[in-house]
This record gives C-alpha cells, structure tokens and sequence, in this order.
C-alpha cells in the first residue's frame, strides 16, 4: 500500500483552507500532488468493493460476470504499491540528484514506524481476542503467536498464518521494501543519478521476475502470508522510476497523456483479469505474469498525471471525498477484512434471494468499517503521527 499523506502545492485553488486540511499531516517532502491522495482513494474502495461483495455459486452467468467484475477490486493493491514506490523514494532522488551527504532523508525511520506500527498493534490487540475466543475457539491459542509474530515484526520475514488478518501480506511486502530502499540507495552513493536507474532496473524488476520464473512463486496470503522475497519488489519499480524521473527533470508536461492513456488502461486491465478470472480455473504463469504487468503498467501511467497535476482529470481526483478515502485508506485497510469475517460468522453469508438481507450482510460492515476506521484515524493514527513529526522537527 501507498502509505504517505499527500498535500499539493502546485495548484492556488487547492491550497484554500478546507475541511481536509484538519485531516492532514505536514508533508514529509517538498514536492507532492493531491491527486496521488485520490488514487489511493480509488485504491481503497476497489479493495473493500473487492472483499466486500460476494455471489452465490449457483447464480446465473450474469450474476457471475458481474461478481467477477467486482472481484478484481484486490487488484487495487497494486495500485498501492506503485504509488508507495514513488512516495517512498521521491525524497531519496531528491537527495541523490541534489549532492547531499547524507543519503537516507532525516526521519525516514521514525516516519515509517509512525505510520505503519501503532495501526497495526492496534488491530492486532483488538481481532486477536475476537478470532480466538468467537470466531474460532477450537483453534484460539494459535491466535497468540501469531498475534506475537506481527508486534515483535518477525512476520514482516518470516512466514505466518494468514487466518488473523490476511490483507497483511502487503505489509510484510512494504516494510521490506522500505528497509532495501535505504540500503540499495547507500550502495548506489557513489554513482550517477542515471547508473542509478539502471541499476535500479535490475535489482526492482529484473531480479524479481526472474525469481518467480526459477520458483513458480510469488507473494502468498493463505495459507501463510508470504512474501517470498525478492518475488515482489517489482510491484514498485514504476514508482521508483517515475520518481526518478521526475527529480532528474526529464518528466515533461507533455507526458500527462500517459496519465489520460492510464485512464483508459486501468479499466481495460481489470476487465482482462474479470475475463481471465470466468473463463480460466487455473492462470498458467505466463497469463499471470501478463495480468499483472498489466496492471503494474497501468497504475504507472495513471501516476504520470505528476506532469500536469492541473489537468481536468488529475482535478477530479482531487475531489475532497475521495482524497479523504485516500487519506483513512490504511486504517481501513487493516480493518476492514476482519469485521466483514466476524459479520458474516455471525448473520450468515446466504440470503436466500432476499434483496435487503443481502444489502444488510455486505453493506453494515462496510459502513461500520468505514466509520470506525475514519474513528480511529482521528482519534489514534493521526495525533500519534503529528506526534512523531513533531519529535523528528526537534
């Protein structure tokens, strides 16, 4: 996932005072687009639309279209990765491209920790009872090492079960990533800005494929949560190198037409997944690998609209609604998936053709999801990460 607070300066109309604002932590660089807040907003929802509708097994081919139409909301993840990809190493660039002495950006570790661990602990404190002593009592004290695992970070490398909270495994995928930035950057201190992308290519996309081409194996959520490292890593090669790019100021503003290609391609990639998805039981690796480099390509010119973040559609991701999505996206990412699980244990997944039935099985948790994640963000996240950039500051 995506995991920066965005605020633009570019644009006179968006820096007005508005409600927002009191939702915002002080940008960790000096240079970000609030419609990158807007694609993590698109993100999420595709993630909980995703999670959040289910269909009947023996509905007809319409109804199973349209379920595998709204399945392909996973794929919003990916989205995620290649916008962290460009948040994550655009002050690294800048740094590099800049001559400064010291590599890492000032901070970088307590950030990352701010952001990501209190969410976490505080999902874990809370589902662990919940799944060991409701959901599933016969197996509760697996619960505890699990729960054990994510607060002490083992499981951010090794492998654990995924039946606490399977979105998880895209945390394993971001923390490492985070960690290799930094050191990949420090081997890289003494090269060009340009060796540097090279260098970069090979390390961010070549080496993964070429892993899962030798292993036949990729990120994994069940039964375990598995990164399978280096496997993964590609997920935010786009990102890098736009930033790159960017801080090298070869992006042009001419290139905003990849962002309006990016439009067009984003649908068309999760249309040819949904297709996959009905018409193949098992993907070969090939037609995986094409799915996904699919998606991956998408979500990297969608990120081009940085070339001219006044355009008209790089606006309309600046809606404050869906900017606001953007900004509780982690919150609600990590809670979500539970409380869909505990909901449907609890009231049963079938509706029996009952239309406000099904509409009560998927759409409570979903706004109670929203709610208390939105709760959680304003009352916990948010005052722990002014907190934490207040700290850095001093």
């Amino acid at each position: 996932m995506a995991l920066l607070t965005t605020k633009a300066t570019v644009a006179p109309e968006t820096e007005k005072a508005n409600w927002l604002d009191a939702w915002h932590v002080s940008p960790s660089a000096n240079r970000e687009y609030d419609f990158i807040d807007g694609l993590r907003g698109i993100a999420i929802l595709m993630v909980i639309a995703g999670h959040g509708f289910y269909i009947n097994p023996k509905a007809g081919s319409a109804v199973k279209v349209a379920g595998s139409i709204i399945g392909t909301g996973g794929y919003g993840v990916t989205l995620f990765f290649v916008l962290s990809g460009f948040l994550i190493s655009w002050p690294f660039w800048k740094r590099k491209i800049g001559g400064a002495t010291e590599v890492v950006p000032r901070g970088y570790a307590q950030r990352r920790f701010w952001k990501i661990y209190p969410p976490l602990a505080l999902s874990i404190i809370l589902f662990t009872p919940l799944f060991a002593c409701i959901l599933d009592p016969a197996n509760g004290s697996s619960y505890i090492p699990m729960a054990l695992r994510w607060l002490s970070g083992i499981a951010f490398v090794w492998p654990v079960s995924g039946k606490l909270n399977p979105v998880m495994w895209t945390l394993a995928l971001e923390v490492q990533f985070y960690a290799l930035l930094p050191a990949v950057f420090w081997v890289f201190r003494r090269f060009s800005a340009k060796t540097c992308l090279a260098g970069f290519t090979v390390l961010f996309l070549v080496v993964p494929f070429i892993f899962r081409v030798v292993t036949r194996q990729g990120p994994a959520f069940y039964p375990e949560i598995n990164s399978h490292f280096p496997s993964g890593l590609d997920y935010f090669y786009l990102g890098i190198l736009v930033a790159g790019l960017d801080n090298l100021g070869i992006v042009k503003k001419e290139w905003h037409w990849w962002g309006i290609a990016g439009v067009a391609l984003w649908p068309l990639s999760l249309l040819l997944g949904a297709w996959i998805d009905f018409h193949m039981g098992t993907k070969t690796f090939a037609v995986s690998e094409f799915e996904s480099d699919s998606l991956k390509i998408a979500a990297g010119c969608l990120l081009l609209f940085i070339a001219a973040p006044r355009h008209p559609i790089a606006r309309l991701l600046c809606a404050p609604w869906l900017r606001w999505c953007g900004i509780i996206s982690y919150e609600w990412y990590l809670f979500h998936q539970p409380l869909m699980t505990w909901w449907r244990a609890y009231f049963g997944m079938h509706a029996g053709g009952a239309v406000f039935k099904y509409a009560f099985i998927t759409g409570m948790p979903l706004v109670i999801g929203l709610l208390l994640s939105a709760a959680i963000y304003w009352i916990f996240s948010l005052p722990l990460l002014r907190y934490g950039r207040s700290k850095n500051r001093g």
